[in-house]
């Protein structure tokens, strides 16, 4: 049995200071201003203990796999380097993207997530974070029939459907997908056509799609998220579909209807902490400040989630304790994880300490079902 106590505690929700928090098996047993006279001190010291962090949507697995266009990397190793930046970086409960679509780039493919579902199903139990799989789903494809197969892997904790057609959802533009498919995917225009042509011939089988990645999520008792809902009417279709979470809304007025309609609002956490987004699309500061922003994800940047929160914190956008509810207890809601995301008697002891370097919040120590990850010593006596 370990107590520890640090300068500042979130606490039930709570922002407290010098408190103790109790941890046996796995698990916390007790929070309060005095530890109990059984445990293990450990001072912490001028520290901030939260809870471990709660990313619903990470998809940087292939830029560990690929850190340059020409060059490949084990995909285990790839799993095994992200792993240990979550940590670092106080993730600790990690859903990771893998995406199927029938006209992507070779590392989306369907056989790129089979691959991809086999490494997380046979790592899993010897890495440091807890894993599972976000599942991301094309509808304009067959995709959603490779969705049906992996969902028998026991992984999948979370799925999703997107469009990536030009002229709606995230790319508004067509200029703007041709842009990111040539400068990021190096795609020329014949091979872009090509792609336009076969997305927009799956239009017509867009709804079914939808539907059936609906009925997976049923089947597994997992979230369904929709993903760039750009109008109330696409929220509402959400709804219909048993949708608990709109990911990455491109507008005010989506993410407003989304969160009227009682669906989460998730925004990416790089969007947060620039202040804006990448393709011009809704800022999370917005969302905020409307009063329809109910989580951050990491997306493409792992370090950015814990950064983001601090971050709005320091610049009075909301409280300490609202801003690390966006990634901590409130992402665990939406994903239906009810033992994690608060320091709490009950839950798991996933746990971060937190100090500042100037301006910057770092990780001193990550703790996953009580377990400590960072290779760091700190001091304890008999309490």
């Amino acid at each position: 049995m370990i107590a520890l106590r640090a300068r500042r505690v979130l606490a039930g929700g709570e922002e407290r200071h010098c408190w103790w928090v109790t941890i046996d098996r796995g698990e916390i047993i007790e929070i309060g201003p005095n530890p109990p006279a059984s445990a293990l001190a450990c001072e912490l010291g001028d520290v901030d203990l939260i809870p471990g962090l709660v990313d619903l949507h990470s998809d940087c697995l292939e830029q560990k796999a690929h850190p340059r266009p020409t060059t490949d990397l084990p995909l285990e190793a790839a799993l095994l380097d992200l792993d240990a930046e979550l940590v670092a970086h106080g993730i600790t409960s990690h859903f990771l993207c893998v995406c199927l679509e029938d006209d992507a780039v070779k590392y989306r493919s369907m056989d790129r997530g089979r691959e991809i579902v086999h490494h997380v199903a046979r790592l899993r139990p010897t890495l440091r974070a807890d894993h599972f799989v976000h599942l991301r789903v094309d509808v304009t494809g067959s995709s959603h029939t490779v969705a049906r197969e992996l969902s028998d892997s026991g992984m999948v904790g979370l799925l999703s459907y997107m469009d990536h057609t030009p002229g709606q959802g995230q790319y508004s533009d067509e200029a703007d997908w041709r842009k990111y498919y040539t400068s990021v995917v190096g795609l020329g225009d014949d091979e872009l056509d090509a792609r336009l042509a076969m997305k927009r011939a799956g239009q017509s089988q867009a709804d079914e799609a939808r539907a059936e990645v609906a009925r997976i999520a049923r089947w597994l008792g997992a979230s369904l998220a929709s993903h760039d809902d750009d109008s109330p009417a696409a929220v509402r279709r959400a709804v219909r579909l048993g949708a608990s979470i709109s990911e990455f809304p491109v507008n005010l007025e989506a993410a407003l209807t989304a969160q009227a309609a009682g669906l989460d609002v998730v925004m990416g956490a790089p969007n947060a902490r620039r202040g804006r987004s990448h393709l011009a699309n809704l800022s999370a500061r917005e969302a905020l400040e409307a009063g329809c922003l109910d989580a951050l994800a990491s997306d493409y940047h792992p370090p950015s989630l814990l950064a983001a929160a601090y971050l709005l914190a320091d610049d009075k956008s909301c409280s300490w304790g609202e801003a690390l509810s966006l990634v901590t207890a409130n992402p665990a809601r939406a994903a239906m994880l009810n033992d994690r995301g608060r320091i709490e008697p009950g839950l798991r002891a996933d746990l971060v300490a937190v100090a500042r370097r100037g301006d910057c919040p770092v990780v001193v120590q990550t703790w996953v079902g009580g377990q400590a990850m960072l290779g760091v010593q700190l001091s304890a006596r008999a309490a």
